[in-house]
């Protein structure tokens, strides 16, 4: 029995999953991230490697992987992306084995389709185009340090920023103010500093201030609506880009919004919406992008019928 496996590896936490030609899920494993920019290329490769081991584990005598497809975060240059499909080829020699951005199984796994616009945003922030004759471009995604606009991580930022401009009173009052100290449990605002600046304050503890600041606007706070503005400007300047550089032939191509900041009811969503429709078709996907990594597997290897690859999609959703 043909197995086909798909990996979805981002900088917060990598999923795998291994399934049967005829939609038996044998195996859906989560791990850490798997960029190799954060984490480095030995322990990345140690840690998908441990995934390859436990998927080798469950297969019996007459199941054989034929086909593996990453998608994973840091991988943008070609020598890199070389460099780990030939150790990737190494671990299963006998498999078809293709390393890609993981912005592409997003948007297969939302559109159905392989051209179109993955915008992602949670703790960072970037996106992916495909046009119609195979063209790749993407904008963004140069980490928090240099870039990563209107991602989680800018949100809590400058939401912090805020709360310190009207403690000094060089800023307008903000709702912020007492519900991230309520959130952390803080009596004032000084008390942030020692928080913030300690070594377990990470990336991703400053990007759930996003929510905050979605909640805060909904309640009529000014400052947090100001700042969700800034980032649906930020986040839609990403798309406009790779609409302009990827020149696509038709009109309301798919771009899939993901990422922790386009939650189910997320106003940014909605804001981009307005601001990119109709020249864009804005889609949010029920499946996770390790579901278009596994139909890229499939489509990869030629050994899948499409009734057969639906039969997997209802197996997932159960």
């Amino acid at each position: 029995m043909d197995v086909f496996v798909g990996i979805d590896g981002g900088g917060t936490k990598t999923r795998a999953m291994a399934v049967t030609k005829d939609g038996r899920l044998l195996v859906d494993l989560t791990a850490e991230g798997s960029n190799v920019n954060r984490y480095g290329w030995e322990p990345t490769q140690r840690s998908l490697s441990d995934l390859f081991g436990k998927i080798r584990a469950v297969l019996k005598e007459d199941e054989a992987v034929v086909s593996v497809y990453l998608g994973l975060a840091g991988i943008d240059r070609e020598q890199e992306r070389q460099r780990m499909n030939e150790w990737v080829r190494s671990q299963w020699p006998d498999a078809h084995v293709r390393v890609g951005h993981d912005a592409l199984p997003a948007l297969v796994a939302a559109s159905g389709e392989s051209k179109g616009i993955v915008l992602i945003a949670g703790t960072g922030s970037i996106a992916f185009g495909v046009n119609e004759a195979g063209e790749t471009c993407r904008v963004g995604g140069w980490g928090y340090l240099i870039g990563d606009e209107g991602s989680g991580y800018d949100i809590g930022k400058r939401a912090l920023i805020a709360i310190m401009r009207s403690y000094d009173g060089r800023g307008p009052s903000t709702l912020l103010t007492k519900k991230i100290l309520t959130r952390y449990g803080l009596q004032d605002v000084p008390d942030l500093i020692p928080l913030v600046y300690s070594e377990c304050y990470s990336r991703e503890r400053m990007a759930e201030l996003a929510r905050v600041v979605m909640d805060a606007a909904l309640e009529g706070d000014l400052v947090s609506s100001l700042l969700l503005a800034d980032a649906t400007v930020h986040l839609c300047e990403l798309v406009e880009v790779l609409l302009r550089r990827l020149k696509f032939e038709s009109r309301q191509i798919p771009l899939v919004v993901t990422g922790g900041l386009f939650h189910p009811g997320s106003m940014l969503t909605e804001r981009i919406r307005a601001r990119l429709e109709p020249e864009v078709r804005v889609v949010t996907s029920k499946h996770p992008p390790v579901v278009g990594a596994l139909l890229l597997a499939q489509q990869q290897s030629g050994k899948i019928a499409a009734e057969e690859f639906q039969q997997l999609i209802r197996t997932l959703e159960q």
